[in-house]
């Protein structure tokens, strides 16, 4: 099976799974596998457009912003205004077919903003290159998310598939230290009482390639926030 087959069939048990105290650890483990296998699909996307598709571009300046939104959005004229870039504008969809780069400045500091391809229903699973565009978005420090305003419901689509494959929008990193260390494997500290027990817990973060670590958690976590933090 290839590694979107391997994710389809995660996804399709996650979804006939019921939710319970019983099923809790068996979903989390399910969860986290998910979490492991989009991230190793977008790397693989990420490392074959660093071979020249127009993808892979270097961040620079003191932060980077990313455009994404759905084709002819605005997103190459909000550029071209904020930036040096010349990115091409056309009354026609998919007038960006890679990255165009622009550095922007402002009082002291220079930030990198970043036109990529319009996404499209299905980007998620790799429709319109939509990968590729994600794992650019997932280097960013500021998402702008552009719509036309005939197409609000675009906004929506693309927030889901941001979501699925782990980019959290205006959402603060869980408050959870994880110190990794060399043997004696996991070991939980938390002074607030969890949902999620120290045995789920364990096998998330083995599942996601954790085998020794002292993790401290300073807060109640869900299994999507546990996932987030590794």
């Amino acid at each position: 099976m290839t590694t979107e087959e391997i994710i389809e069939a995660v996804e399709k048990e996650i979804r006939e799974t019921p939710y319970h105290k019983g099923t809790e650890h068996h979903i989390g483990m399910l969860r986290a596998r998910l979490s492991r296998l989009r991230e190793r699909l977008l790397e693989a996307y990420s490392r074959k457009s660093g071979g020249g598709g127009g993808y892979s571009v270097k961040k620079q300046g003191d932060a980077t912003i990313v455009l994404i939104g759905p084709p002819s959005a605005g997103k190459s004229t909000l550029l071209n205004k904020l930036t040096n870039a010349q990115s091409k504008v056309a009354p026609y969809a998919f007038t960006t077919v890679s990255v165009i780069p622009g550095m922007m400045y402002l009082r002291d500091a220079k930030i990198q903003i970043l036109d990529v391809p319009g996404l499209i229903e299905g980007a998620e699973e790799g429709k319109g290159r939509g990968r590729e565009v994600l794992s650019v978005a997932r280097g960013a420090d500021l998402l702008i998310i552009m719509s036309d305003v005939k197409r609000p419901i675009a906004i929506e689509r693309i927030k889901k598939s941001l979501e699925k494959n782990g980019i959290r929008l205006n959402k603060e990193k869980p408050n959870i230290r994880i110190e990794r260390k060399l043997q004696g494997g996991i070991l939980i500290k938390s002074n607030i009482r969890q949902n999620l027990t120290h045995e789920t817990i364990k096998k998330v973060a083995n599942e996601l390639g954790v085998k020794n670590a002292d993790i401290t958690l300073n807060e109640k976590l869900t299994i999507e926030q546990l996932i987030d933090a590794f």
